[in-house]
Order: structure tokens, then sequence, then C-alpha cells
């Protein structure tokens, strides 16, 4: 029984994670349909951002730097929607795909030929000691570090979940993702809501960097497996879905860590992939989301 609430315990540590990125694909693709592939880079980015903060700014208390962090990362999460793809939102679909794995690629590098190849890690700033009630009561060992990057990850999801529905801006965003031909004739400023989506979507995907750079490691192409790892959960959860991008985080991280400490470390990723096909036999628009309706 113990070896199960620790496998909990993992499960949910790198579920939150993948909730964190899932959010960004989900928000954006809900307000312009579009799939940014670059974003699992946005999180790679948030990662260096938060390690670069530690080791110059380290006299800062953590609550400081992962904010500042995470606004870093967000006005780098603009800028690629500035930059790269204002202009093609009424493109050609396939050269809006083609955008977004231009860009991933380009963060990639640029974040090797700055820092450079290594893997590195953030220098712990959250306490690791063990968690004794948990211990000494569930025979589970959890340190304070894995606890507290679960709860704060769900504290994000938390507000967000109260900016989009229970706040004027979550209120225009729904709207956005409802009819974004209607909305601007309606005043509403649509470059302002699409960024702001862009922006939260950044900050939250930096937040996971910061938590999987202390919990595991980060290098430049980090975005590549963790960013599909997530598109992944937001499709089984139902994209578009806030709650679904989350539960579907859960759900992957569970299998996952089951396959890994059951199984075999080399079948995580087939499983991870071959439950993406099965649920999408069952669901094909994912557990929470809706089927889209086309007016003919």
């Amino acid at each position: 029984m113990d070896t199960i609430i620790q496998q909990l315990f993992n499960a949910a540590q790198l579920g939150a994670v993948y909730a964190l990125i899932a959010l960004g694909y989900s928000m954006v693709y809900g307000i312009i349909r579009l799939i940014n592939f670059a974003h699992g880079d946005i999180f790679m980015v948030g990662g260096f951002v938060g390690l670069l903060l530690t080791t110059r700014l380290g006299w800062l208390p953590f609550y400081l730097l992962m904010p500042l962090a995470m606004i870093l990362t967000a006005l780098a999460g603009v800028a690629v929607e500035r930059v790269a793809y204002r202009r093609l939102r009424n493109a050609q679909r396939m050269s809006v795909v083609i955008t977004t794995l231009g860009v991933g690629i380009f963060l990639e590098n640029f974040v090797r030929l700055t820092v450079g190849p290594e893997t590195r890690q953030i220098p712990a700033r959250l306490p690791s000691a063990p968690v004794h009630w948990l211990q000494q009561n569930l025979g589970a060992f959890v340190t304070w570090d894995k606890l507290l990057i679960i709860l704060i990850s769900l504290a994000l999801m938390a507000v967000l979940w109260l900016v989009v529905n229970r706040t004027l801006i979550g209120t225009a965003m729904r709207a956005v993702a409802d009819n974004k031909d209607v909305v601007p004739l309606m005043g509403v400023n649509l470059n302002l809501i699409i960024t702001v989506t862009f922006a939260i979507g950044s900050a939250l995907a930096a937040a996971g960097g910061i938590f999987y750079g202390q919990a595991y490691s980060i290098d430049p192409y980090m975005g590549i497996d963790l960013g599909w790892k997530a598109f992944i959960a937001a499709v089984i959860g139902g994209i578009g879905s806030i709650e679904g991008a989350v539960l579907g985080s859960f759900l992957l991280a569970g299998v996952e860590v089951i396959t890994v400490a059951y199984l075999s470390s080399n079948l995580k990723n087939g499983i991870a992939f071959g439950l993406l096909i099965l649920l999408l036999l069952v669901w094909p628009w994912g557990i929470m989301g809706k089927p889209t309706l086309k007016k003919v």
C-alpha cells in the first residue's frame, strides 16, 4: 500500500507539470484554433529563465523569483505571437503549423547556442525535508518540495479557472472562443485578448519549467518530449477545455508512472501514444471535449 501511495505522489508531481504546459495548448487552441507546437519550447525557455534568475538573483526568495520568471516568459510568449503568428491568423492551416514548428526549432537552437547543450538542474529553493506525517501514517516518503510543487500547481490552475470564469477578461476570452468574428463588432479588442491568452499560457508553462528543473533537470531540447506529452494530455482531456487539460495530464502521468514502476521505462512513450489512440477511438473529441458543430 505504501508503494502505491508513493507512486500516486510521483504521478501527481509529473501530472502537475504536464497540466501547466497542457493548459497553454488548450487555451490557445480554444481561442484562435491554433495548435502552438512551439509551446513546449516556451516551457523550456521558462525553465532556463528560472535557472538564470536563481543563479544570478539567488538572494531573492522563491515567492519572488518564480513570479518574475513567469512574467519574463510571458513576455517571450507574447513576442512570439506578435512576430510570428499574428499575420498568419487567416493564412492556410499548413502555413501556420510549419511556422509553429519553425519557432520551436529557433528557440531550441537559440538556447543551445547562448547557454550550451548541457543538462542542468535548477538549484533547489523549496524545502526538501520529508513530510513526517505522511511517512508515519501512510508509509510514503514524500518531501516538502514535491508536495509544494503539487499544491502550488493546483493553486495556479484554480486561479486560471477563476480568471476564465469569474472575470471580465475571462468572459471576453470565452466570447472569442465562441465566435472570434463577431466579438470585435461588440467592442472587444481581439488582439488584446489573444495577447493575454498567450501571456497566461506562457507564464503557466514557465512555472512548469521551474518545477521540472528543480525536480528533474532541464536541457534545450526537453520541450520536444514534454511538449508532445502535454499536447497528448490536452487532446485526451479535450483540447480547448481547461478542466479536460488538467484531467488528461494527471491521467497520462499516472499511466506513465505505473508503466515505469511495474513494467519497463522503455514502454512509457509507446503506452502514452497508445492510450491517445484508444481514447480517441472512444471519444474522438476527448474526455471533456465537445463535438464541433458546423452549419451547412
